[in-house]
């Protein structure tokens, strides 16, 4: 058995009043193959899911869950133009909260 630190980053997205079902629902299309138009595995990018958050008590529509091999591939994640394109509509139209931490996986290679 191997283990290796990957970094999770987890990203809670609400969206700001007057932003209109159709423009959510674009966003949420958007973010559902946005890994693999960043790269994908072979940019580093191990695991992705976005949806719809259940419980909305703080207002936090979106949550996006994501691993990265390491720092290097969250920054080329960050930096990608099509990461940095669905980033510029968002800020006039959305808040964010951003949390990335290193966590240990184990698995059989």
């Amino acid at each position: 058995m191997v283990e290796q630190n990957k970094l999770w980053h987890v990203v809670l997205i609400s969206f700001k009043p007057g932003a209109s079902e159709i423009f959510k629902q674009e966003i949420y299309d958007r973010y559902q193959t946005l890994d693999k138009d960043c790269g994908g595995e072979k940019a580093g990018i191990i695991f992705w899911k976005v949806d719809w958050n259940l419980d909305l008590r703080k207002n936090v529509d979106l949550v996006e869950i994501a691993a990265f091999e390491n720092n290097n591939a969250l920054q080329a994640f960050r930096t990608h133009p099509k990461h940095k394109e669905l980033t510029d509509i968002l800020k006039n139209a959305a808040d964010w909260q951003v949390g990335d931490i290193y966590f240990q996986l184990s698995r059989k290679l």
